[in-house]
């Protein structure tokens, strides 16, 4: 009876770290950067045709220390459009996105053109899930004629 008892005890408790560590690897990892290449194909928004994107770079997503919220922002001064600029990015503003106990998170990236205040000429909506190492989900981009969505993948470095 009491050998039992002990296995039904060992087995809640293995079946406990299993449920733990598979929570802990659903979240980011806290302090890390996770990088990944700009796609290069997407789906416009007014033809709901894949396109192929104008941009290059990477997407670099750092999180913080404590693990509870990420910055996103791209390294090339090359947006992310729909169609084709000879513009250069000179201004990127971001602010820390919450990220959920399930890793889930949502930001964004004012971009403009020129130095200097002003209403942003690109938005782009990051949103995501962390898994542990990697970090998937879609970049929604709002430039007027320009828009479109595609999704990303990114790895810790």
């Amino acid at each position: 009876m009491r050998t039992k008892a002990y296995r039904a005890l060992a087995v809640a408790f293995a079946l406990t770290v299993v449920g733990a560590s598979a929570a802990f690897a659903a979240g980011p990892q806290r302090g890390k950067t996770y990088e990944g290449s700009v796609p290069s194909t997407g789906t416009r928004s007014e033809g709901h045709h894949v396109v192929k994107l104008h941009a290059g770079g990477s997407i670099i997503l750092r999180v913080a220390g404590n693990g509870k919220s990420v910055t996103v922002s791209f390294s090339s001064s090359s947006p992310v459009l729909y169609c084709n600029t000879t513009k250069s990015l000179k201004v990127q503003t971001t602010k820390p996105a919450r990220i959920s106990g399930s890793g889930a998170f949502s930001a964004s990236i004012d971009e403009r053109f020129a130095a200097g205040p002003g209403l942003p000429a690109i938005v782009q909506a990051v949103s995501g899930r962390f898994s542990g190492s990697t970090v998937s989900g879609t970049i929604q981009t709002n430039a007027a004629e320009c828009s479109g969505r595609t999704s990303f993948s990114a790895r810790v470095r």
